[in-house]
């Protein structure tokens, strides 16, 4: 009765000096009400949220202290990831966005879905659905946000959301839609001083390719108005029917640079899929030509004029190429890669 009393008729002061023998120094506690308090300090709010954790000692039972500095997983339930969501393409691998717009380590059937999505069964699991029919607020369902989360398979990278193994990652940028360059075994944009990236990327002016990020994200939350956060990028959000504009594709809710090669033919060394006269080098054809036939070796082939050996799987083969394609000084796909501060750009370090 005297607890009840505490709760019910006390003031905030007689609250703090009933519970103060019961947790430690910088326990929390929050009453029915929402209401906070702590032994500590003689710290009293109306309103939970504004408390600050810095141990899981501080949180009231089966709640953790998150790097945030708040206190999560109330009511019995398992702690969240932590992380600030606003549609499912924000959380990790394995976790949802819940209605309280935080990872949770749960499915949709336990922890909800954030504003405009609904719990649906999507193959047997209930997933966050938007009102509109898709998963991740549109465009395709990320698998991976970050080459971290491939690190199951040595050298896989994350490309348009999907981990890819380095045999089909790029070598050359003919490979590259939309003229863009392989960097790092990725096809990426490229640039110039009048040639800007697309929105979330910026210029490597001195590689001439499109590699950086001014403002990292993990969750949208870090990005501007209509913006989405994917792969770690804040960029422009799909339009409808999750269109993009040239050069870019929808991935999680956000356009992106299409960063996974066009493969032509696959037997290296071979005719496979080529044209008479061409063989299949890198996944890509180029015509055979005779290094003794000279300045005319190559007068059949459009930009790729000069007669060069390359080397691909241990052995060498002559080609019609250029001296910005084809490179031999690296491979991403095949682990043979450049010294720092140098990166594989077609093939070369640079």
């Amino acid at each position: 009765m005297k607890r009840l009393f505490s709760v019910v008729v006390v003031s905030a002061g007689a609250l703090l000096l009933w519970g103060c023998p019961i947790y430690s120094d910088n326990h929390r506690v929050c009453d029915a009400s929402g209401a906070c308090y702590s032994c500590a300090n003689d710290y009293y709010s109306s309103d939970c949220s504004s408390w600050t954790c810095y141990s899981n000692t501080d949180c009231p039972s089966n709640e953790s202290c998150y790097s945030d500095g708040v206190c999560r997983g109330t009511n019995g339930t398992q702690p969240t990831t932590g992380s600030a969501c606003k549609s499912p393409q924000d959380c990790g691998v394995g976790e949802t966005c819940g209605a309280d717009q935080v990872c949770h380590t749960q499915d949709c059937s336990a922890v909800g879905c954030p504003s405009a999505f609904v719990c649906k069964l999507a193959n047997g699991t209930p997933t966050c659905v938007s009102v509109g029919g898709q998963t991740d607020g549109g465009g395709p369902k990320a698998q991976c946000s970050r080459d971290a989360d491939c690190s199951a398979n040595a050298g896989s990278k994350c490309l348009d959301g999907t981990c890819v193994l380095p045999a089909d990652q790029c070598t050359d940028g003919t490979q590259c839609p939309n003229s863009s360059q392989c960097v790092q075994g990725a096809c990426t944009p490229t640039c110039n001083a009048n040639t800007p990236c697309p929105t979330g990327y910026a210029c490597d002016l001195a590689k001439g390719v499109c590699t950086g990020n001014t403002n990292p994200c993990s969750t949208a939350q870090n990005c501007g108005a209509a913006q989405a956060c994917v792969e770690q990028h804040c960029v422009s959000q799909c339009g409808a029917g999750n269109t993009c504009p040239s050069g870019l594709v929808c991935v999680g809710g956000g356009c992106i640079p299409d960063q996974k090669p066009q493969f032509v033919c696959n037997v290296e060394g071979s005719q496979d899929a080529c044209n008479g006269g061409s063989i299949c080098l890198r996944h890509n054809c180029y015509i055979a030509c005779e290094q003794d036939g000279g300045v005319d070796a190559c007068k059949t082939a459009d930009q790729f004029n000069t007669c060069k050996q390359v080397r691909s799987n241990g052995n060498m083969y002559s080609v019609c190429g250029s001296a910005t394609n084809l490179g031999s000084d690296c491979d991403v796909s095949a682990q043979k890669l450049c010294a720092n501060p140098l990166i594989c750009i077609d093939g070369y370090c640079r």
